[in-house]
C-alpha cells in the first residue's frame, strides 16, 4: 500500500497544476485528431443510443463521460459528498474545462486557483458536471469506459495513450488526500481492468474471449473429450503436431513451410462447428500463431448493410475486432447468394483483402451446409486460393446424440433411469431416421432436454416430501410420448429449415 502523509500533497500547487495542464494538453490533442478520423466518426454511431443517432458527438464527449465515471467511482468510497477531497473535485473541474478548450491555469493565477475549491459555487459546478450526460451510449454499454472501448473497436494506435491517461487521472484522485487506502488500491485495480479490457461491441455478432488461466493442455483435453467428431479431432491433432514441429524448426533456424490456417467447416447445425472454431483460436494462441486467440462469431447480418457504403464499414469493423484471433462466419454462402446488385460480394472482397493484409494476425473460418459451401468457395478464385483446409462435420449418430443428452443432464444435475433412457433413445433413433439436412443435432437435444425437465417439474411439484434424489431423477414418466414427440420435433425443424 502506497502511503504519503505529507499534508502539502493535499494542496493545489503550481507543480500539480502544471501536471494537470500537461495531461490535459495531451488528451485534448488526441481528441482533436480522432475527431477527423473517418473510422472513429463511423464507429461512434454504432455505440450510440438509437434515439441520439443524429447528435454530433466528439471524442471529448466520450472522454469526459469516462472522467466523470472515474470521479464517481472514487466518490462512492466516501460516506458523504463533504468527505470527498477538494483536490479530487478540482481535478474533475480542471479537466472538464480543459477538454472544452479552456485552460484555467491561463485564466487564473495560482493564488486564485487554490481558492477555487473554497468558493460557494465549487460544489455546485461539480454536481452540474456529474449531471451532464455528455454522450448517450447503448444500454448494454453504459457500464463501460467508452473512450477505450471505441478505440479498441477501431484498432486505434491511440488506445494505449488514452488508457494511460485515464489510469493516471484515477491515480491522482486516489492520492488526493495524501494516502492511498486499501479500498482505493482495489478501486484502482478495478478501474484499470475495465479501462484496459473494454467490452467488444459488434452488431449482430458474438465476441468470445479466451478463458483466463487457459493452457494448451486444457484446450486439448476439451477437444479430445468432445462426443463424436473423431475425424475432426484427428485432423486438428495432426495440425497441432505439424505446427509444433514448424515452431521447433524455426527456433533452430531451419526452413519452415508456410501453411494456411483458414478453414472451411462443412456440416449441418448443432454439430460442433462453433465449438471447434473457438478451440482453434485458443490452440493457435498457445502455439504462438495468434496473439489473443479470441473468436468473433458472425454471419451475413453482421457484415452486410442494406445501402451503399455501409457494408465496407461493417465488414471492416468485424474484421478489426477479430484481428489477432479467429473470425467465424456462419452460413457464409449467404454472402454470395444475393444476386448481382447484392452487397454480399463487397463483403467477400473486403474479407479477402484483409486476409492478405493480416496474413499473420487473422484466421478465418467459414461454415455452412456442404453443398452450399462448395458453391460458395468455387464462386470466387480468391476464396479457392485462401481456403485449403476442409473439415466435414457430419450428423451425430443416435448413440452420440444420447451421450450428448446425458452430458447436458449431468451438467444440470439430472440423471436418467434405465427406463427413461430406453424410451428417450427410441425417440432419438426415430428422429435421426427422419432427419433432413437442417436437423439440429446437439441443439435438438438441448430443446428436448428442456421439454423433459419441464415435465419432470410438473410431476414432482406436488410431492410432499421431496428429496434430492427425486429432484435430480428423470423417470420414464417424464419422457414424452414417442410418436407425438418425433412428429413435433421433425415438423418444427422442417419449419425452421
Amino acid at each position: 500500500m502506497s502511503i504519503n502523509n505529507n499534508h502539502n500533497d493535499q494542496k493545489i500547487t503550481s507543480a500539480f497544476i502544471d501536471l494537470l495542464r500537461k495531461e490535459g494538453n495531451k488528451a485534448l490533442s488526441i481528441c482533436l485528431s480522432l475527431n477527423n478520423d473517418d473510422k472513429f466518426k463511423s464507429a461512434i454511431k454504432t455505440i450510440t443510443d438509437s434515439e441520439y443517432k443524429t447528435t454530433r458527438y466528439k471524442f471529448e464527449h466520450l472522454l469526459l463521460k469516462d472522467l466523470v465515471k472515474v470521479y464517481n467511482t472514487f466518490a462512492l468510497l466516501h460516506n458523504s459528498k463533504s468527505r470527498i477531497p477538494a483536490k479530487v473535485k478540482f481535478i474533475l473541474i480542471y479537466l472538464y474545462e480543459k477538454l472544452q478548450g479552456k485552460d484555467l491555469s491561463k485564466t487564473f493565477d495560482i493564488e486564485k486557483l487554490t481558492k477555487i475549491p473554497l468558493s460557494n459555487q465549487f460544489d455546485k459546478n461539480v454536481d452540474l458536471i456529474q449531471e451532464l450526460s455528455f454522450f448517450q451510449p447503448k444500454n448494454e454499454l453504459k457500464p463501460e469506459y467508452l473512450s477505450t472501448l471505441i478505440l479498441s473497436k477501431i484498432n486505434s494506435n491511440e488506445f494505449e495513450a488514452i488508457a494511460s491517461f485515464l489510469n493516471r487521472i484515477a491515480l491522482l484522485m486516489a492520492q488526493a488526500d495524501g494516502v492511498v487506502a486499501l479500498n482505493e488500491e482495489e478501486t484502482l485495480k478495478s478501474i484499470s481492468e475495465k479501462i484496459n479490457n473494454p467490452k467488444i461491441s459488434i452488431e449482430n455478432s458474438i465476441y468470445n474471449e479466451v478463458p483466463q488461466n487457459d493452457t494448451l493442455e486444457k484446450v486439448l483435453q476439451e477437444l479430445n473429450e468432445l462426443i463424436g467428431l473423431e475425424d475432426i479431432k484427428s485432423n486438428v491433432n495432426d495440425l497441432i503436431n505439424f505446427l509444433k514441429v514448424q515452431k521447433l524448426r524455426e527456433e533452430k533456424g531451419l526452413k519452415t513451410n508456410q501453411t494456411s490456417l483458414h478453414f472451411v467447416f462443412m456440416g449441418p447445425p448443432g454439430t460442433g462447428k462453433t465449438t471447434v472454431a473457438r478451440m482453434l483460436g485458443r490452440i493457435f494462441k498457445h502455439l504462438g500463431y495468434l496473439k489473443r486467440g479470441h473468436l468473433v462469431e458472425t454471419d451475413r447480418s453482421g457484415m452486410v448493410a442494406g445501402y451503399v457504403g455501409q457494408t465496407a464499414i461493417k465488414a471492416d469493423e468485424i474484421i478489426t475486432a477479430a484481428t489477432d484471433g479467429v473470425l467465424f462466419i456462419d452460413e457464409a454462402y449467404s454472402l454470395s447468394s444475393g444476386g448481382l446488385n447484392d452487397f454480399g460480394s463487397e463483403a467477400i472482397e473486403i474479407i479477402l483483402k484483409r486476409m492478405e493484409d493480416l496474413r499473420e494476425k487473422l484466421v478465418v473460418v467459414v461454415a455452412g451446409y456442404p453443398d452450399e459451401m462448395e458453391i460458395f468457395i468455387e464462386s470466387n478464385p480468391g476464396l479457392q486460393s485462401r481456403f485449403n483446409r476442409y473439415l466435414n462435420f457430419n450428423h451425430y449418430k443416435p448413440e452420440a446424440l444420447l451421450d450428448i443428452f446425458k452430458l447436458i443432464s449431468e451438467k444440470s444435475d439430472f440423471t436418467l433411469t434405465d427406463d427413461a433412457q430406453e424410451k428417450l433413445f427410441e425417440i432419438i433413433t426415430r428422429v435421426y431416421d427422419k432427419r433432413h439436412k437442417g436437423f439440429g443435432n446437439a441443439r435438438t437435444m438441448r430443446n428436448l432436454f428442456e421439454k423433459i425437465i419441464e415435465r419432470q417439474a410438473n410431476r414432482v411439484v406436488s410431492i410432499t416430501n421431496i428429496t434430492e434424489e427425486i429432484l435430480i431423477t428423470i423417470t420414464e414418466e417424464d419422457i414424452p410420448e414417442i410418436l407425438k414427440t418425433v412428429k413435433e420435433i421433425c415438423v418444427f425443424e422442417d419449419q425452421e429449415n
